[in-house]
């Protein structure tokens, strides 16, 4: 999607959308217009960790659904209060694996005063994310996406602008960092996160020359920082090779305290560079651009596009050439 001309951003409607993953819930507002990408205007993240309860129990406890709810009613009001005409609200893989997630839904739902807490399948996810990390490349474009998340990671290919073909991976940032105790982790914690690691990422065919290979989520965009550029930079496989040399070295408190980021948020990136690091590894990724956009742009354009159907499947876009057969996605 081409960007709008800055003196009408003022004039856009203003839309939202909250993000409720394994790792944090996030809301963003933005003013969009048709044929225009979004334009952030406030942004609020929250670490809230419902990926944890998952993982240890299969299910979201009232403690941490009790978070979750004033976290998430408290992003509603915001996004109200900041003039957010429409809003919509999706959950990702922590609600998916939770046994109780439709009723964990129904009561976030509830008790932010919403119609609905979608919880997204994993294609309609990926198609979001891609759709939103695209943003400003050039319509057909081959694109490859890895999106890392909490608990899951979408690996989506198609062209940019157009409809996708994904796999969602078992793991995330938040799964594989949870394998450590220490800090910095001993060897044998490293061993046993690279080893899950390798165990869950199947065998990926490479996308084509010239694939342009884009990357969101926070690990992805917070990444650079930790090696001292900016947040969004593009990332070599010998970058992401050095972020992880670092956190075999040094603890959490101190990479954060040198950076400026977030204690959780380094945490996290810890297992999410590993993830990162095999993905490059496999399917022959020299370098990947780091994309600040993503799932909630996605969202916050289906808004736009279908109303309260923004989740559901986008159908082809005419004119947008298709991906071809040897450009798909293909576990061997």
């Amino acid at each position: 999607m081409p960007f709008g001309r800055r003196g009408a951003v003022s004039r856009a409607p203003r839309l939202a959308a909250i993000d409720v993953g394994s790792n944090t819930i996030h809301l963003l507002l933005a003013g969009c217009r048709p044929e225009s990408a979004p334009r952030h205007l406030f942004r609020r993240r929250e670490f809230v960790q419902l990926g944890l309860d998952v993982a240890s129990s299969g299910r979201i406890g009232p403690e941490r659904l009790e978070l979750a709810a004033s976290t998430l009613s408290g992003q509603v009001a915001e996004a109200r209060r900041r003039g957010a005409r429409s809003l919509a609200v999706g959950a990702t893989q922590a609600l998916r694996a939770a046994g109780n997630g439709a009723e964990v839904a129904r009561l976030l739902a509830e008790r932010a005063g919403i119609p609905e807490v979608v919880v997204l399948p994993a294609a309609e996810e990926a198609q979001l994310a891609f759709t939103g990390a695209g943003m400003g490349v050039a319509p057909g474009t081959l694109t490859l996406l890895l999106d890392i998340g909490g608990a899951s990671t979408q690996v989506a290919l198609g062209p940019a602008g157009g409809v996708c073909s994904d796999h969602s991976l078992p793991l995330g940032s938040g799964s594989i960092a949870a394998l450590a105790v220490g800090d910095p982790p001993s060897p044998e914690e490293w061993r046993a996160m690279q080893r899950r690691v390798s165990e869950l990422i199947p065998d990926l065919v490479p996308p084509p020359p010239r694939t342009l290979a884009l990357g969101t989520g926070g690990t992805i965009t917070n990444l650079p920082r930790l090696i001292g550029r900016e947040k969004g930079s593009s990332l070599r496989l010998r970058d992401v090779e050095e972020v992880i040399e670092v956190f075999r070295e040094r603890p959490v408190w101190e990479v954060a305290s040198r950076t400026g980021m977030d204690l959780e948020r380094v945490r996290l990136c810890r297992g999410g560079a590993l993830i990162l690091a095999h993905l490059m590894d496999l399917l022959g990724l020299a370098r990947i651009r780091c994309s600040e956009r993503g799932l909630r742009d996605g969202m916050v354009a289906g808004i736009l596009e279908r109303g309260d159907d923004w989740w559901r499947p986008l159908a082809p876009v005419e004119g947008t050439p298709p991906v071809a057969e040897e450009a798909e996605l293909v576990q061997l």
